[in-house]
């Protein structure tokens, strides 16, 4: 195979067994001057270089295994006392050859060691690494088969959506069609559009948010103009809201006003509709300082625990008339503004937390 088209890891295995052998060739070298070069006088040196045979022989085995290990123990045994090789194969043990005979048996020793228990680590890296490749193989299925899921509920919620007002619309089409259309047909007509047309402006909302530039204001103004959209909601809706505000004069917050102050409005509105009896909403605001906390709770019945983490999916609702994009777009602006949406059930009904970063 051609280098150049060889792939990076194979090219990275090549320098790397080349350095690997220069590394074992160098150091041959080196301890064989030692060896042959200095004088036997030199005790020290003697002594160092008779055990770094060792350590080369260990590299060599850690690198190559068992077969590289007792190779290169062959090389440098040869090196060391070619003698002892001759009186092996000639079966003459004189006094003075057995020293050495027993130094090169130690060599090949260490070199067996060296390579048995370096197979076996290399046998527990390969295991490892199959391991982690299945693993990371069923890691990308897993968020192959969620982002499938999550496509599947995104198609069902609006074709769920548009579903029935087109159904109305073609029905609104027939009757006019066969003459017996009057205005309460165009008013059902007309209905069905603006419903369609909300629904699309809502969901583009939620599919597009985040692409507006974000600007300093103060915090006074936003729940100045929150209060007054919740007055006259809870006015048509017979709602009563109590207000816990601090002094927050001064205090500013970085981001998109009117996508918080929609978020807002929707939760509030949600809370007014899961009122019971003597419907009351209380609203609080906390202020610490990187981040402020809406806080709104309504005295329904409460959520089922089951459903608490499924709110916040877009298209998951539990009205009849509802989209499910309201608590869903709420979540994506609390993120996006550097924090997070959570619900809490309390003694009647239940506490929506709305954490914002402050920002610069």
């Amino acid at each position: 195979m051609d280098r150049k088209n060889q792939q990076p890891q194979e090219r990275y295995d090549i320098r790397e067994n080349a350095f690997s052998i220069s590394i074992i060739v160098i150091a041959t070298i080196i301890i064989s001057y030692f060896h042959y070069g200095v004088p036997k006088h030199h005790t020290i040196v003697h002594i160092s270089h008779y055990y770094a045979f060792y350590l080369i022989v260990i590299y060599a085995s850690y690198k190559y295994g068992l077969r590289g290990g007792l190779i290169v123990s062959v090389v440098l045994t040869l090196i060391y006392s070619p003698a002892a090789y001759i009186h092996t194969f000639r079966l003459d043990f004189p006094h003075y050859i057995i020293p050495s005979i027993v130094e090169v048996t130690m060599v090949y020793a260490v070199a067996t060691i060296a390579g048995i228990l370096s197979g076996k680590l290399r046998k527990e890296k390969l295991k490892v690494e199959q391991v982690s490749c299945e693993m990371l193989e069923l890691e990308r299925k897993v968020a192959h088969d969620n982002r499938l899921k999550a496509i599947g509920q995104l198609s069902a919620g609006i074709a769920h959506e548009i579903r029935n007002p087109l159904a109305a619309i073609k029905s609104g089409i027939s009757l006019i069609k066969s003459g017996k259309g009057n205005d309460q047909v165009i008013d059902i007509l007309s209905t069905e559009i603006n419903h369609l047309d909300d629904f699309i402006r809502r969901f583009l909302q939620y599919a597009r948010f985040g692409s507006e530039e974000k600007v300093t204001f103060e915090l006074e103004q936003l729940v100045s103009e929150l209060t007054e959209l919740l007055n006259l909601a809870s006015s048509r809706q017979k709602v009563i809201i109590n207000y816990n505000i601090p002094d927050i004069t001064g205090v500013t917050l970085t981001g998109d006003k009117n996508a918080i102050k929609q978020a807002l409005v929707n939760i509030a509105i949600n809370g007014i509709e899961a009122c019971e009896g003597e419907a009351v909403l209380e609203i609080s605001l906390e202020i610490k300082d990187s981040e402020v906390i809406f806080n709104i709770t309504d005295n329904g019945k409460g959520l089922d625990e089951e459903l608490t983490g499924k709110i916040f999916e877009p298209f998951f609702t539990t009205k009849d008339m509802g989209t499910g994009l309201g608590l869903a777009l709420a979540s994506k602006i609390a993120q996006q503004h550097g924090g997070s949406l959570n619900v809490k059930n309390q003694e009647r009904g239940c506490t929506f937390s709305m954490l914002l970063s402050r920002g610069e």
